[in-house]
């Protein structure tokens, strides 16, 4: 699985994950930032980016990510790390997390769903992503990634943000984009919000003001969860890094300064 790393290894280390059509590279207006102070780690999940060639196991992509990205951190004699995800990155990242791995102090989710718990709603979700990844076999790829971004969730990019996300996600690997939908298909995914309560560490929701399915959804789990801290980035929709990125900066840095004073022995 192939990461990149940015700053000082001896510096407490943020692990990023993006979302689907994404990599490793989309983190950058935050990492330029971070890695004065962080040792910052991007992966490329599999499918994507430079990890095109990858393919996760089906029906047992979520642990089969964790394991790698279990290694990957082994690999980089990395012992303790925050973990922050975007929309699937979230989604692998609370799965991850719930396996219970050593090392994490702190997890960050950005507009990420923890499962549906109907399973009518979950067949129907199967269905329509596998009818995506048959397209991403077979239609024209600049054609895909422009209805890709004309979706619902993503109705609150400007027509400049629209264009820029699909210039970005012009060049895909066909076969690899369509094996990650169907293993990672959030209809194949467990239903994780009855799980949090097992998490060791803080859990941080990150939303965007303007995404009101995914605001419910955080409403909802702090009310199941009431350690789950939920903080809102006010004028952006599903993809807050992207839209907001300043905003989205100075919520994660309060998150993690946070945390730091909390784990201070001076203080």
């Amino acid at each position: 699985m192939h990461f990149s790393v940015y700053g000082q290894s001896q510096h407490p280390c943020l692990v990023f994950l993006h979302g689907f059509l994404g990599s490793g590279s989309d983190w950058q207006a935050q990492i330029a930032v971070l890695s004065q102070h962080y040792y910052c780690v991007t992966v490329d999940i599999a499918g994507h980016g430079m990890s095109a060639q990858q393919r996760l196991k089906p029906r047992n992509a979520f642990k089969d990510f964790s394991h790698q990205l279990t290694a990957c951190l082994k690999r980089l004699k990395i012992a303790h790390y925050h973990l922050v995800g975007y929309s699937l990155g979230g989604r692998l990242a609370l799965q991850h997390a719930l396996l219970a791995p050593k090392g994490i102090e702190r997890l960050v989710i950005e507009s990420a769903n923890t499962g549906l718990s109907d399973e009518d709603a979950r067949q129907q979700r199967l269905v329509h992503d596998n009818r995506w990844a048959d397209r991403w076999l077979t239609e024209p790829l600049d054609t895909l990634v422009n209805e890709w971004y004309q979706q619902a969730v993503f109705a609150n990019l400007s027509s400049e943000q629209r264009q820029q996300l699909i210039q970005r996600r012009q060049h895909q690997d066909r076969q690899g984009i369509a094996a990650t939908l169907r293993a990672t298909s959030l209809g194949l995914q467990q239903d994780l919000s009855r799980q949090l309560g097992q998490l060791k560490m803080p859990l941080d929701f990150i939303g965007g003001s303007l995404d009101n399915k995914y605001q419910a959804l955080a409403k909802q789990l702090q009310q199941d969860y009431p350690r789950l801290k939920c903080h809102i980035i006010e004028g952006a929709g599903h993809n807050c890094h992207f839209e907001q990125p300043t905003l989205f900066l100075e919520q994660l840095s309060s998150v993690l300064n946070n945390d730091r004073e909390e784990n201070d022995p001076n203080r």
